[in-house]
């Protein structure tokens, strides 16, 4: 892709990005400009990715076609603030939770906005994302969006009245299902497994169960009741998880992360 790309702050998520884009050779090194305040930070995503780095948020502005926002929601309108304006003809992806794209537009008028939710998984080309449209962008651009974004893993387009939602459940998901895979690991050394065999079987547990569930063509709940033998050892489990109301749990996370992104937003 010969564009030249530009990421503003170099987080998790920021690197997460540059280190999947560069790991896939969708974008080239050389055009790729990350800037963060943090110099031993960018300076370390330099060395591994051969990028161009610098701590000049005008620098980065100056020089390339699109423009990636990837500071945290708090740190939005010092950014904003530090921006060039001069943006005309650049296309700007924020990928801060919970600041919408009209936000942006009144900061930077003359520059086309995208809103992106992805995850850290990118950094492996697993990720999981969604994006909308701001009122200036052209189809063309959630084109771009959505094949830079495709290429390190799956990607929606939604209304940005469901981007809260997608922050819930994808944005926060993997921290839940790192959670899930942490308990299968202290249950089964509780049971005897060294530590390295439980995390060797949990891992792929949910890596095949996640496999099954996106090949099979079957529901999960399909996939539940073929495992879940009456008398058997599964069904034991389930009704566990049940009584301590696990379903119930991860459903109030994601809305509790949904919540706290609509805050953000104001």
């Amino acid at each position: 892709m010969e564009k030249t790309f530009g990421f503003v702050g170099a987080g998790n998520m920021g690197s997460a990005l540059v280190r999947g884009l560069v790991a896939k050779q969708v974008v080239d090194p050389s055009n790729i400009f990350a800037c963060d305040l943090d110099k031993e930070k960018i300076e370390r995503l330099q060395a591994e990715t051969k990028i161009n780095a610098t701590c000049d948020v005008g620098e980065v502005g100056d020089k390339v076609d699109v423009l990636f926002i990837a500071v945290k929601p708090q740190d939005i309108e010092k950014l904003l603030k530090s921006i060039p304006h001069n943006l005309e003809g650049v296309l700007v992806v924020s990928i801060a939770a919970g600041v919408p794209t009209k936000k942006i537009e009144e900061k930077i008028p003359k520059a086309r906005v995208v809103r992106v939710m992805p995850n850290t998984p990118a950094k492996v080309s697993e990720m999981a994302s969604a994006y909308c449209l701001g009122a200036s962008a052209r189809p063309e651009d959630g084109e771009l969006v959505a094949e830079l974004l495709s290429s390190l893993g799956v990607c929606v387009k939604v209304e940005e009245n469901l981007m809260d939602a997608v922050t819930g459940l994808s944005g926060s998901g993997p921290a839940y299902i790192y959670l899930v895979i942490q308990a299968l690991v202290e249950g089964g050394v509780k049971q005897g497994l060294s530590e390295g065999d439980a995390m060797e079987l949990a891992v792929q547990t949910v890596k095949g169960a996640a496999e099954m569930v996106a090949k099979s063509g079957k529901s999960p709940k399909e996939l539940i009741d073929e495992v879940a033998s009456p008398g058997g050892t599964t069904i034991e489990g389930l009704k566990v998880l049940e009584e301590y109301k696990v379903r119930e749990a991860f459903q109030k996370a994601v809305e509790a992360a949904a919540e706290k992104s609509r805050v953000l937003s104001g």
